[in-house]
């Protein structure tokens, strides 16, 4: 049986004329077709959804609708300035889940609002902090004492006016007396902002 179906010239007769079929087509026709079934099929496409678009609820096209709305003062819809229906939201606006509303970006936040220490990230003390540092970092390559801590001191007390008066001069006080390396007495670090 099996070489029956080998020796079958029917059989070898099909596959030859499919292989003539097939070197009958060059490259460049194969991407034609393929190129019209392409268009064809995305055009049917667009048509069906701009169909689709038309239509009512029922799958019929409500004219009257639009017809009813174009005329002011009658139909469901308001009429926009470009002439077009639109249509009354009839259940509402959907409302939201108990316990959620809805924000502006500018009201996120993970810590309330009060509670945000904005200055405090930002500005004037921050950059004194930065300036402390740097008298540290100097007064560390240089193995300096107390005295050369002051006068370094004085020149950031000039770079930062009223800083005596600044709400947080205790923390930046407490900063100080933890980070440097000689003891600092409250009387001095109080006499080192006037």
């Amino acid at each position: 049986m099996r070489n029956f179906a080998l020796s079958n010239p029917g059989t070898m007769g099909c596959r030859g004329k499919v292989k003539v079929m097939l070197h009958g087509f060059s490259t460049l026709q194969f991407l034609a077709v393929l190129l019209v079934l392409g268009l064809l099929w995305y055009g049917g496409v667009l048509i069906f959804f701009n169909l689709r678009k038309k239509m009512g609820p029922l799958g019929v096209a409500s004219f009257k609708g639009v017809l009813d709305s174009s005329v002011p003062g009658k139909g469901s819809g308001s009429v926009t300035a470009s002439g077009s229906a639109v249509a009354d939201d009839l259940m509402g606006k959907a409302r939201l889940p108990e316990g959620m509303s809805s924000v502006g970006m500018e009201d996120i936040g993970f810590v309330d609002l009060d509670e945000r220490d904005i200055e405090g990230q930002q500005g004037l003390v921050p950059d004194l902090l930065e300036e402390i540092k740097n008298v540290f970092l100097v007064l560390a390559k240089e193995d300096s004492n107390k005295r050369d801590f002051f006068e370094l001191m004085k020149v950031v007390k000039e770079q930062y006016p009223g800083m005596a008066s600044h709400p947080r001069i205790r923390r930046i006080n407490e900063y100080i007396s933890d980070h440097a390396a000689f003891h600092l007495s409250p009387e001095e670090l109080e006499n080192l902002w006037y």
